[in-house]
């Protein structure tokens, strides 16, 4: 008699797929790669993935061997994935770990908790931030004080303090563990809102400018968001559980489940339509220029104060108004 709740038949595979072939090596296999008709055991998924992260790397020129890199870690199955590939590649990568104040502590901590067990693991420097003591206010306060989105300020505060801790710490190159259902996805939101400002700098590599900004890279862009998970299960990464309980409202997670449809009825597509869009682009963007540097934090900026300045100071002001309305109705 069946078990409905052993799923698994020998060697762990799921039941469906008992007795599937490594496509490389012929021995059991137990991952399936629909994008590329081909399943993998555990060894060759490894020789598979590393391949496709060297020629991400080779093709959109983003690292010399043995160059310094910064991966920006959250504890998720994609930077952790990334930091681990890259140091055994041969990089020197050091991890970064930014915490936010989320308004659930249990997804911030586990992040914090994954990213320092890699970080064991991998025997590499791993430097934690807190995000609102580099601000000076949490994420919240300054969303309010600007009246913009908790994702729109949180994602513009990631990226000024990862290029700021990247100079500081002297890396020329931050890497993210975006992959391909994320690039993707971006790309088809991209055209679909028209958004040509962000259409002419979508590219794996976004070069730098010495002592402003570090060049940024996604190694993973070859590679879809299963294939990373697969990696990381074949490992036993210890990633993080949960989502940020701040995204919801977000649109980018429509788009991907877009790509996903795609996917799945039309293994590939997903892949010919970033890649092909790369193709037919004259290359990267160009090196930021005719920049100047924010007078209140020294920082490159192409206003005459930095956004990220700006944001501060409406929300010191708002805070000051705060305190002296709380004052006033204290003395009535």
């Amino acid at each position: 008699m069946d078990h409905p709740t052993d799923h698994t038949g020998p060697g762990g595979l799921p039941r469906s797929d008992v007795g599937m072939k490594c496509s490389r090596c012929r021995g059991p296999a137990r991952h399936r790669l629909p994008s590329h008709n081909a399943r993998f055991c555990d060894h060759c998924l490894e020789v598979f993935f590393k391949r496709q992260v060297e020629k991400a790397i080779k093709q959109f020129d983003m690292l010399q061997f043995g160059q310094r890199v910064l991966v920006a870690v959250s504890g998720g199955k994609d930077s952790l994935a990334l930091w681990q590939v890259l140091t055994e590649m041969g990089y020197p990568a050091e991890g970064v770990h930014v915490a936010l104040e989320l308004g659930d502590g249990k997804f911030g901590e586990a992040s914090l908790a994954s990213s320092q067990e890699m970080a064991q693991r991998l025997g590499a420097p791993l430097h934690v931030f807190n995000m609102a003591k580099l601000a000076g206010f949490s994420v919240q306060e300054i969303a309010w004080a600007n009246k913009r989105s908790f994702c729109s300020v949180c994602g513009t505060l990631k990226r000024y303090h990862l290029n700021k801790l990247a100079l500081d710490l002297d890396c020329d190159v931050i890497a993210t563990g975006h992959h391909l259902d994320d690039e993707a996805a971006r790309l088809l939101g991209n055209l679909v809102r028209r958004h040509t400002q962000y259409l002419e700098s979508q590219w794996p590599t976004l070069p730098g400018v010495p002592g402003a900004f570090a060049k940024k890279i996604k190694p993973l862009c070859r590679l879809r968001g299963a294939e990373v998970k697969s990696y990381a299960k074949a490992h036993g990464l210890p990633v993080a559980r949960g989502e940020c309980p701040r995204s919801k409202g977000a649109t980018l997670p429509y788009y991907t489940e877009a790509v996903r449809m795609l996917e799945e009825r039309m293994p590939g597509t997903g892949l010919n339509f970033y890649m092909g869009y790369l193709e037919q682009k004259d290359g990267p963007p160009a090196a930021p220029k005719d920049f100047n540097q924010c007078p209140s934090c020294g920082m490159p900026t192409f206003a005459e104060t930095c956004t990220v300045c700006r944001f501060l100071e409406r929300t010191k002001e708002r805070e000051e108004r705060k305190a002296r309305a709380a004052e006033t109705s204290g003395q009535l």
